[in-house]
């Protein structure tokens, strides 16, 4: 089930990735009441798990801790697509497309 989709700002990538507002939010593990959960996402070809910490602040949803990271270390860039998926078996995937042509 995909989750979201987003074209990646240069903010996105150094300091967190804001999640779209049409953000699958009930793909997502609960968050209970709190502001704060990590969500364990498989990043890249050799599907490295990294948890992710996701946060919710006035409403928004945002990948914080551990995703700036991630994006540097992959070399994401700004027009790069990523897009976060729940695969069958419960656990979630991102996957990313680059901007460049």
């Amino acid at each position: 089930m995909e989750i979201f989709i987003k074209k990646l700002t240069s903010v996105d990538i150094e300091k967190q990735l804001e999640l779209p507002n049409d953000t699958r939010r009930e793909a997502l593990p609960p968050f209970n009441g709190s502001r704060d959960i990590v969500i364990p996402i498989k990043f890249g070809h050799d599907a490295v798990e990294v948890d992710v910490h996701c946060s919710c602040r006035a409403g928004r949803l945002a990948l914080t801790k551990g995703w700036v990271q991630i994006a540097h270390n992959l070399n994401f860039n700004a027009g790069d697509v990523v897009a976060l998926r729940r695969e069958d078996n419960g656990r979630y995937k991102m996957t990313v497309r680059s901007g460049r042509t």
